[in-house]
């Protein structure tokens, strides 16, 4: 039932009173007067305000109302507020018990900041979808259970409304309802994204979601998710006459859809508009494994494709390996995120197959998923070896390892100690390495370099200084004396790397570059820069290394040197003569002109 705004206190008695409020009289706790200070002072986290009643949303400013709080109050800051840009309902106080409900909704109606609404409660959603006003309103999301008794009063709220989002999850709208929904989204001609998930959407779903495409033929709509429906490939290809008039439609969701099949989407993959897709999720489809071969045949139209989910797809190391292949050769300068998470019947053997994707060299993958899959430490071997040799995959999510050696792999991938040669040639592109599940963390051995990774232009040089106190110089001996200027060079860039104090971060962030300095110092033992500034630091550690350097190339090549010094002292020597030569010619010359007087 829709609160009676007969009830509220006059928006007089809130000004009136505004100054002089005490926040401790109005709130049940401490942590609820923070907030409610932060909303009067327009200073909340990330422009949020969640308002619940147990204990979800943790991570942003909330308020956890309860019989002590003042609602008229909290309606009144947020009326007020000027800066507030989401706000998330998961709850409604109860009318009889809360005759200040009223006030707080009269509040959210006062409003003109917010942009984003997000309701977890049908009650919520009824009493404040009846009174917005708010026209810079972009982003609907209704994650509750609406009823077909609403749906009406959605469709005729939606007429007001210029939306970019609307998202509609865990709704048992029956066929009827829904229609009524989708139709009125026709008026949205501003609308970005539509997400319709966990509805329960069949073949009638599809269709009117189609006819609706089809008379709307939106101009703007980016993203379309239909996950976790009731689609099947009857359904699917009854919208694939509303998808292909999306043309400038870049995302296509259809995660959780378990009855379509590789048919159907061999079907989809058909359509001219889906060659411009930038992310497609197909995880949860069990029988898309029945056709791997469709997929991999329909990878060639998605020529723009820079997401692929698949996930929980039951997919093995043969599949993988096709799909690998496939990859590498149609996606491999585009596709940017791959998940294929929770494919247990992946092994070792089938993650050592991705090299044919990472090891490419027209890879641009950035973000592999692989959780819920037991990482052995053979898996973790395997995969640090398909990952050799990649300069472009920044972040990795896997569930930690069973053992230490499984870190140890990639602790050697990210800094292969055993040469120089194959320090810098270790991953330097690596910096993130997530552990997916509760208390999983990296460790700080494998930490430490995905940080330093961070400094791209100069971790490799870190690297060097950091592991190799000696440098053995013996397998560059087959460059002779042509290798010293490149290793002179090289010494001169490794110490104007160590007196830096500070860089940036690749986003024009300026950073301290004490973290890199500490690390080379804790590897080489110099406990005295804390006392000593970056350049005598440089100066003390880096010139025994380049001496020692040099010496072993003249000691490896003595002839070379005493020839070299011959040589260029003979050379000094004739072009002296030559000189002296050709002036004695040219006062000659000048005496016989002399004489011709």
């Amino acid at each position: 039932m829709i609160l009676s705004l007969e009830k509220v206190r006059q928006s007089c008695y809130f000004d009136k009173h505004a100054q002089d409020v005490q926040l401790s009289e109005i709130t049940s706790n401490s942590e609820n007067a923070t907030v409610m200070q932060k909303l009067r002072t327009n200073d909340l986290k990330d422009k949020q305000l969640i308002i619940k009643d147990d204990g979800r949303f943790e991570l942003n400013d909330y308020i956890s109302i309860n019989q002590d709080d003042d609602l008229g109050w909290l309606g009144y800051f947020i009326g007020k507020s000027e800066t507030l840009q989401k706000l998330t309902l998961c709850c409604w106080p109860d009318e009889k018990e809360r005759v200040d409900a009223a006030a707080f909704a009269e509040g959210i109606y006062r409003n003109q900041s917010i942009q984003r609404l997000e309701f977890y409660s049908s009650v919520a959603f009824q009493n404040v979808i009846s009174c917005r006003n708010n026209s810079n309103l972009t982003d609907l999301s209704l994650c509750c259970n609406i009823g077909g008794e609403v749906a009406q009063s959605l469709a005729l709220a939606l007429g007001g409304m210029s939306l970019k989002l609307f998202h509609l999850e865990h709704n048992s709208l029956d066929s009827d309802s829904f229609d009524t929904i989708i139709k009125a989204l026709i008026s949205q001609k501003q609308l970005e994204r539509l997400h319709v998930m966990f509805n329960a959407i069949d073949r009638r779903g599809c269709e009117t979601l189609s006819d609706l495409l089809v008379s709307w033929r939106p101009q703007n709509l980016r993203e379309l998710v239909l996950g976790h429906n009731h689609i099947n490939d009857e359904g699917l290809r009854r919208l694939i006459p509303g998808i292909s008039e999306c043309c400038n439609l870049r995302w296509l969701g259809l995660t959780g859809n378990e009855f379509v099949t590789s048919a159907g989407l061999r079907s989809l993959f058909e359509e001219a508009v889906i060659c411009n897709l930038n992310g497609l999720s197909l995880g949860h489809i069990l029988n898309i494994t029945e056709g791997l071969d469709h997929l991999v045949w329909g990878l060639p139209n998605f020529q723009a494709l820079q997401y692929l989910e698949l996930e929980d797809v039951d997919i093995d190391d043969e599949e993988l390996q096709t799909l690998s292949t496939g990859i590498a050769t149609y996606l491999s300068s585009d596709l940017r995120e791959l998940n294929l998470s929770d494919n247990p019947l992946i092994t070792a053997d089938g993650l050592r197959s991705l090299s044919t994707l990472l090891q490419s060299e027209s890879c641009c993958l950035e973000v592999l998923r692989l959780h819920n899959m037991d990482i052995t430490d053979e898996k973790a071997s395997a995969l640090a070896d398909a990952l050799v040799g990649n300069t472009s995959l920044e972040k990795l999510v896997i569930n930690e390892p069973t053992s230490s050696s499984g870190w140890s792999a990639f602790s050697r991938l990210l800094c292969d100690t055993s040469s120089i040669s194959n320090t810098h040639c270790s991953n330097h592109t690596l910096t993130q390495i997530h552990c997916y599940g509760y208390g999983e963390e990296v460790p700080s051995s494998v930490e430490r370099y995905l940080e330093m990774n961070k400094y791209q232009e100069h971790v490799a040089t870190t690297k060097i200084l950091m592991h190799h106190p000696v440098f053995n110089m013996e397998t560059f001996f087959r460059w002779k004396l042509k290798f010293l200027p490149v290793l002179l060079a090289w010494f001169h860039e490794a110490m104007s790397v160590l007196i830096l104090e500070e860089l940036t971060d690749g986003e024009g962030y300026r950073l301290p570059f004490g973290y890199l300095v500490g690390e080379f110092l804790s590897e080489c033992d110099t406990s005295k820069l804390e006392s000593v500034d970056h350049v005598s630091q440089a100066c003390d550690v880096l010139l025994p290394r380049m001496l020692t350097s040099v010496y072993q190339f003249v000691r490896a090549m003595p002839l070379l040197v005493v020839d070299g010094y011959c040589s260029q002292d003979l050379t000094r020597g004739s072009r002296k003569r030559k000189r002296i030569l050709q002036q004695s010619g040219k006062m000659s010359n000048g005496r016989k002109r002399a004489c011709s007087f």
